[in-house]
């Protein structure tokens, strides 16, 4: 064996994980530069990578962790509240979503619930957006430091539950909460309600292993399935039901009271 040929590896790690910090400060990079102007509404995403799923967690389909490059975006700072979902119905003659008339559920500033997936999506399509996709939903909830929650640590804002909605009323809420509320949640770009209250509709189709295989670079899911991906959590779950690696699925025609959905505008 030639001398030196045992170092090649050894150079070649050292390369990659320059080349991994190097990537991993461009979103500081981003957040420190002037940011474009959000729509109304919305809030900005920087470009960069981000770590994705939970290699300690029980559940296999959120592993293995795995950094994931997702390109700039803008994203509802709220879920879709009923009375903007009212203005789509409105315009356009859509249907009234499942709860419309429940009063549980039907004040506008709560997030609206008893939309399918399709119904969310001729919804952004009419906004003309879209649904975020599994990473960059994760992405806006966790920023770039591997938070659990969006706030940090499960009690980085102490053990009353003033800053997230979840089952019971401790939260100061029995069902859903306004979209607009616990602001003392909000994950690192802004955004509000991303863990706890409804459950929000991704655009990928849902695959188990497809961590396993995921793409580096903008990952947009697997080829079709059967079901479609939910994050965040809802006003059912427990606060570890809620952390922003946990991953759902349903049919996209589903329609019930803990799932809702915000919008995606890519930036061109």
């Amino acid at each position: 064996m030639k001398a030196g040929s045992k170092t090649y590896p050894f150079y070649r790690l050292i390369f990659r994980i320059f080349l991994l910090l190097f990537f991993l400060t461009l979103p500081v990079a981003s957040l420190t530069a002037a940011a474009p102007q959000a729509p109304p509404g919305m809030v900005y995403v920087p470009e960069g990578y981000f770590p994705m799923g939970l290699s300690s967690s029980t559940e296999d389909d959120q592993k293995p962790e795995h950094f994931v490059y997702t390109s700039a975006f803008f994203i509802d700072k709220y879920e879709v509240s009923n009375a903007e979902y009212t203005k789509f119905i409105n315009a356009t003659g859509y249907a009234k979503p499942k709860y419309w008339e429940d009063d549980r559920f039907n004040q506008p500033n709560q997030p609206v619930v008893g939309v399918s997936w399709f119904d969310a999506m001729a919804y952004a399509r009419w906004k003309g957006r879209r649904l975020p996709t599994e990473a960059e939903w994760e992405k806006a909830a966790r920023g770039n430091d591997g938070r659990p929650y969006p706030w940090g640590e499960k009690w980085a804002k102490g053990f009353k539950l003033y800053f997230v909605n979840v089952y019971g009323t401790e939260d100061k809420f029995e069902f859903t909460a306004p979209v607009n509320y616990y602001g003392g949640g909000a994950s690192p770009f802004g955004a509000l309600n991303m863990a706890g209250n409804v459950w929000e509709w991704c655009l990928d189709w849902y695959d188990e292993k497809y961590y396993q295989v995921s793409p580096e670079l903008n990952p947009e899911g697997p080829e079709a399935r059967q079901m479609k991906v939910l994050r965040g959590g809802s006003w059912i779950n427990n606060i570890d039901g809620v952390r922003v690696t946990n991953r759902s699925r349903n049919f996209p025609e589903t329609r019930n009271n803990i799932y809702g959905f915000r919008t995606l505008l890519p930036l061109k």
